[in-house]
């Protein structure tokens, strides 16, 4: 998918949370752990998002992430 705001490539992955709420790049698992440590996550290369939960569905929602732009769109 291209950004809507730049036209660069944006990575496919899922909107997460667990405690915290963060982008996760398609083909990395999450951390098994309850609430993760930030470096845990870093190991995944996820997108931490604001602190606020988020109730979601167990089929965590399809998104597309652009790095450069900051932006992060969610399918729902």
């Amino acid at each position: 998918m291209k950004c809507p705001f730049c036209g660069g490539e944006m990575e496919e992955g899922r909107l997460i949370s667990r405690g915290y709420n963060c982008f996760l790049p398609k083909g990395e698992r999450p951390p098994w752990t309850v609430i993760p440590p930030k470096s845990s996550l870093e190991k995944k290369n996820a997108v931490l998002l604001p602190p606020d939960r988020w109730e979601v569905p167990p089929n965590w929602p399809q998104a597309h992430c652009c790095r450069k732009c900051r932006k992060i769109i969610i399918d729902y």
